[in-house]
């Protein structure tokens, strides 16, 4: 007779309110960390579902959940490296200069800016790509694969039956034996690509302790009554990361928020960790702009996480608001709910 959903109408209510707000492409995750359901799941652009028609030649193809579809993820992907770093006991320091050369190749830091002596803590809070170049050359190929393998990427997510998130691309291992295709691979970029639901499950790894929970938007098929009649199965949890792996993260996405480039994401009033990302799409607008893909995906509240969320804004030159600065305003909404009612 119908299916019962994971969406909580009050979550889903005010990230649609902050979308409406702020948002002209993109999508919004927000995910229980216990559990791993989705509380709220918002695409833009939309379209009317009383007049689909009207927008089957619209160009900012309404039609797609943004939530579900593949794009270049950028340094979102971090703390990937940063996992396997840890759980491999590498911890190296780096002197950033604005940029490493790779076989001729130059990668550089954002706008070149030297960072100077970095650690793992301090490459995450100033988003350093020369470090996590040669982090991931020190890694291997192997090492990153597996643990991005084991955090969910490369492989798609079952929603009910019958329907799939995409699985995005993971570079094989020979085209990883390409140095210069390493070296983007380490910050999240290259043939890369996920799913913001991959990278929404990613961080919620981190956020509850370093087991992996499948996320769930669906609870299963009921009758008429609403009793569950036909549950959705879904896989086992699996443990990806040691619990002090997952512990030391959470303290060095933190340090992204209260010192790093993602300050913006600090909500009022309350506490956040998570990782920002800008990720090239080699597409451009008709000025030869390239257009980019915006991200911040983290946790709230730090110390016990309850909310794991994702904001994607793609194909944009510059948004009016940061990723990080939504993820914010998400963030002090669920604070707002969660508040007892005064008598």
């Amino acid at each position: 007779v119908g299916v019962r959903l994971t969406l909580s109408r009050s979550v889903q209510r005010a990230a649609e309110a902050v979308v409406a707000q702020t948002m002209t492409t993109g999508c919004i995750l927000v995910l229980d960390v216990r559990t791993a359901a989705l509380r709220a799941c918002v695409s833009v652009p939309g379209f009317d579902p009383a007049d689909p028609a009207a927008s089957l030649e619209a160009p900012d193809s309404p039609f797609l959940n943004r939530a579900l579809q593949a794009y270049a993820v950028g340094s979102v992907f971090k703390p990937v490296l940063a996992a396997a770093a840890l759980e491999a006991g590498l911890a190296p320091e780096y002197d950033c200069n604005g940029a490493v050369v790779v076989d001729g190749q130059i990668f550089r830091c954002a706008g070149g800016v030297p960072h100077g002596e970095v650690d793992l803590s301090a490459a995450l809070a100033k988003s350093c790509n020369g470090y996590f170049i040669r982090l991931g050359q020190q890694l291997g190929a192997q090492a990153l694969l597996q643990q991005a393998q084991a955090l969910g990427f490369g492989r798609s997510i079952g929603l009910a039956e019958g329907l799939t998130a995409q699985s995005g691309a993971l570079p094989g291992a020979e085209e990883l034996a390409q140095s210069g295709q390493l070296a983007n691979f380490s910050f999240g970029q290259g043939s890369f690509t996920a799913t913001p639901l991959q990278i929404t499950a990613m961080m919620n790894t981190i956020a509850g302790g370093g087991t992996y929970h499948t996320p769930r938007f669906c609870y299963g098929v009921t009758d008429a009554d609403g009793t569950l009649t036909d549950p959705f199965q879904l896989p086992a949890p699996r443990i990806v990361c040691d619990a002090a792996t997952a512990k030391t993260l959470r303290s060095m996405l933190q340090s992204v928020v209260e010192d790093g480039i993602g300050h913006a994401a600090k909500p009022a009033g309350g506490t956040a960790a998570g990782k920002t990302g800008t990720a090239q799409t080699g597409q451009f607008d008709a000025a030869g702009d390239e257009l980019l893909n915006y991200w911040f995906s983290g946790f709230t509240p730090v110390q016990t996480p309850k909310y794991t969320i994702t904001v994607l804004q793609d194909g944009v030159l510059e948004p009016e608001t940061s990723s990080a600065a939504l993820f914010a305003k998400i963030a002090e909404g669920l604070q707002v709910i969660e508040q007892p009612a005064s008598d």
